[in-house]
């Protein structure tokens, strides 16, 4: 069941404010990943567990992810989970990378958004 606080936040939003906040996130997650690139078995591990219960759908966007993280250099997944292309936006909405950030840094995101739009209501 949906808290009736999470449909008040969402309420309070620009149509695009989920694609804004995950980058958001996604920034965070970033910075922790160009400190420790060890990290990125967090969301192959994801990958991995989410493949057995997915969609078709959603098995081609774990697929891609998959490609990106086997492949690509830990910088350019980096680079790629802060970028504003079509590709990124689609792609973070079904982020791997569940359990990099804390409880506590999810919240400061939140929070931030929260404050932000207090501000400009």
């Amino acid at each position: 069941m949906i808290s009736q606080k999470l449909i008040e936040f969402a309420h309070h939003r620009e149509a695009d404010w989920i694609d804004i906040l995950s980058r958001e996130l996604h920034v965070l997650i970033a910075a922790k990943l160009r400190e420790n690139s060890a990290l990125l078995g967090i969301p192959l591990y994801n990958l991995r567990i989410w493949k057995r219960t997915a969609t078709p759908e959603m098995k081609i966007m774990l697929r891609r992810w998959k490609l990106i993280l086997m492949t690509w250099k830990p910088e350019e997944i980096a680079d790629f989970l802060v970028s504003d292309t079509l590709e990124s936006r689609e792609l973070r909405r079904c982020s791997p990378f569940c359990g990099v950030l804390t409880p506590q840094e999810i919240a400061s995101v939140w929070q931030a958004s929260n404050g932000g739009q207090q501000k400009s209501a």
